[in-house]
């Protein structure tokens, strides 16, 4: 099995992991932009733009479709967990995130650990990750050429 076999055999993947590592780049740039520091931990949270879950989900579904097709299976199982995917971050999480903060003003004191009220995306966070996953999986895949 040659190289070339290899690599694109793995493209969903390949695809998928780049996009999110774009995306964490991403977030890590706007935050030296903004705040003139980087804080690593940030990395592992959820929350901000742009929306690494999203850019994830969306290169998996793209590359799938790219890949076997969009009358694969595997295509429409990744359709479902994209809805699902990004339901929970904009819906859930989010929700959750707003919840946090409430309790972080009324119910915490100032002494106390507070919760991580960046839980969630924003509409534009959601469609700037699916959008970044759309080009990231395009240029992934135009550099891997099937």
């Amino acid at each position: 099995m040659s190289t070339v076999n290899i690599i694109s055999d793995f493209f969903p993947l390949i695809s998928s992991f780049s996009a999110m590592i774009v995306s964490q780049i991403i977030k890590l740039s706007i935050m030296l932009l903004k705040k003139n520091q980087i804080k690593w931990n940030s990395l592992s949270r959820s929350g901000g733009m742009p929306s690494s879950h999203s850019a994830l989900i969306t290169s998996i579904t793209l590359s799938l479709a790219l890949k076997e097709g969009i009358t694969s299976s595997y295509f429409f199982i990744a359709v479902v967990m994209s809805v699902i995917v990004i339901y929970d971050a904009r819906g859930i999480r989010h929700a959750v995130g707003k919840h946090a903060k409430l309790i972080n003003n009324k119910v915490l004191s100032h002494n106390e650990t507070q919760l991580n009220e960046a839980i969630g995306h924003t509409l534009p966070e959601i469609i700037i990750g699916i959008c970044l996953g759309v080009i990231v999986t395009l240029a992934v895949f135009k550099t891997i050429v099937f």
